[in-house]
């Protein structure tokens, strides 16, 4: 029984270390084509999000500018000014989002279901994105985090 289970936790390790080199923090392993396309296609929207709030145009986006820029937002889709959109205010937005960006557009959602949208329910999205990209959890997203990852392909031998 214990040879069984060193077999198997050596299997397990073997696996894990060739997942782990198989592809860096910048490539998608293409086991179909099409869906990695598709992961590698919105983390490119994620990115282009991400540099619009890019105020000080340097490459880089800061926690702060992202909180600046959401803000800025969310000020101009509450017209009634009272730090909350109702639900006129909210499909007006959704209307823009959806006239800039179609399908990709990340519409506002009234999580909590109190009848507005808050600005933590306006930010959420953004919030989620700036997190998953911010991969060394620096607070500021700028180099490889702002590049989009590169397919790769199954690996051939030669001659197969």
């Amino acid at each position: 029984m214990g040879s069984v289970i060193r077999v198997l936790w050596g299997g397990a390790m073997l696996l894990a270390v060739l997942g782990c080199a198989s592809r860096g923090p910048n490539e998608i392993m293409a086991q179909d084509p099409r869906a990695a396309s598709s992961q590698v296609g919105e983390i490119r929207l994620n990115i282009q999000l991400m540099l619009s709030f890019d105020a000080n145009m340097d490459g880089a986006v800061s926690r702060e500018e992202l909180e600046a820029g959401l803000k800025r937002q969310f000020e101009a889709a509450d017209t009634d000014g009272n730090g909350r959109l109702n639900l006129s205010e909210m499909q007006a937005e959704n209307g823009r989002r959806w006239q800039a960006a179609g399908t990709a557009s990340s519409p506002l959602i009234d999580w909590n279901q109190d009848g507005v949208v808050s600005f933590a329910e306006f930010g959420g999205t953004a919030h989620s994105i700036f997190a998953q990209l911010d991969r060394d959890r620096g607070g500021v997203l700028a180099g490889a985090e702002l590049e989009a990852p590169r397919i790769r392909g199954p690996v051939r031998r030669a001659g197969a």
